[in-house]
């Protein structure tokens, strides 16, 4: 039933997003600019796609790396599926599906699979809500929408810099962080946050590897590095549709894009990628062009992001790395994980000493 409610609720969103995009304007005059778009900066696009996608892999494994050393074989195969579930399953439950999958314990715990992903995760908020704010100072004053954009971008910097506190007060000092996440949610639910506070602390536990200096400073180069291409897929795609977008306007874009694809929604996060885009290129664009090859950039941009991601998806989901229940069991298989692995952490504490996080190589 809930996870009736979840989809229910991402295809209200997705329906509601696209209903504004699309109200009002002309279907055909739509259609018609994209059968007039030039489709060969396709070509250059995906090929951006796959750098991307080989980007966040890498860049993932060396999250993952004070945990086990995993074999790019492996994690390539776990980054393609899992961001093929991110992108198909509604309501962003395949959030969960990558730590599951290249989880193995007890050489690589669900709770520091999980910990990598949620450090990721944060790094990117951060980047491109601060890439949002500083984008959108160059937009004239009084353009509609630049006052909301900008209240969002805010409250998303300070939503993912109190998380990234939160991080940090965890891997100095536990049991503080998880009394704090306990009375937050307390007043709720005591049982609740009881329950929430144990799977907290697992967490946390899976948080205490971290990479070498050398490491997270090639950690936050790649970032650079990811959202920089992301960027350049975000113009290049563009003059298929004729507009040349520059620098500041490419990368507002882009986070807008990044911003209103955080709202949970349907399969393929339809509806809210394509209003994103849209609300993005109004800041700079002409309504008429906007509403016509606007709309045609947006639906072809969504569509050859779920292609590429399903393609590279489909072609590991039946290889030795992957099991392919596991995909839809995620959400509840790391709920589960976590409050195992909590308990096995509280009686290894008891005993004296806490559980070794796996070194060695997975197979």
């Amino acid at each position: 039933m809930k996870r009736l409610l979840q989809a229910v609720a991402g295809l209200a969103i997705s329906g509601g997003a696209l209903w504004l995009t699309l109200r009002g304007k002309d279907l055909g005059a739509i259609w018609e600019a994209a059968r007039a778009a030039d489709y060969r900066w396709l070509v250059p696009y995906f090929a951006i796609l796959v750098a991307i996608h080989f980007i966040r892999t890498v860049r993932w494994g060396i999250l993952l790396e004070p945990v086990a050393r995993i074999p790019f074989a492996r994690l390539n195969a776990v980054s393609a599926v899992g961001f093929m579930a991110l992108m198909i399953l509604p309501f962003r439950l395949g959030e969960f599906a990558r730590p599951y999958l290249v989880a193995e314990r007890p050489r690589v715990r669900v709770s520091a699979a999980l910990s990598s992903v949620v450090v990721e995760r944060v790094a990117d908020g951060l980047f491109t809500a601060m890439l949002l704010i500083f984008t959108l100072l160059a937009v004239p004053e009084g353009t509609p929408g630049l006052h909301v954009l900008r209240v969002a971008g805010v409250l998303v910097f300070l939503a993912f810099a109190a998380l990234l506190v939160f991080l940090v007060v965890g891997y100095r000092n536990r049991a503080l962080a998880v009394r704090i996440f306990h009375r937050l949610l307390d007043p709720v639910s005591p049982r609740l946050a009881e329950r929430a506070a144990g799977m907290v602390d697992a967490f946390i536990h899976g948080l205490r590897l971290v990479p070498s200096k050398r490491k997270v400073a090639l950690f936050f180069l790649l970032t650079f590095v990811y959202w920089a291409v992301n960027g350049v897929g975000v113009q290049v795609l563009a003059r298929g549709f004729g507009f040349d977008l520059g620098f500041v306007q490419a990368y507002t874009v882009l986070g807008v894009l990044v911003v209103g694809v955080m709202i949970p929604a349907g399969p393929g996060m339809v509806g809210t990628f394509q209003a994103a885009i849209i609300l993005s290129l109004s800041l700079f664009a002409p309504a008429e062009a906007v509403a016509t090859r606007g709309n045609a950039y947006a639906n072809v941009m969504w569509a050859a992001q779920l292609f590429q991601q399903v393609a590279f998806g489909l072609a590991f989901l039946f290889s030795r790395h992957i099991k392919l229940g596991q995909i839809f069991a995620a959400p509840q298989e790391m709920e589960e994980g976590l409050e195992s692995e909590e308990a096995e952490y509280a009686a290894a504490e008891r005993g004296g000493q806490g559980p070794r996080a796996g070194d060695a190589r997975v197979r």
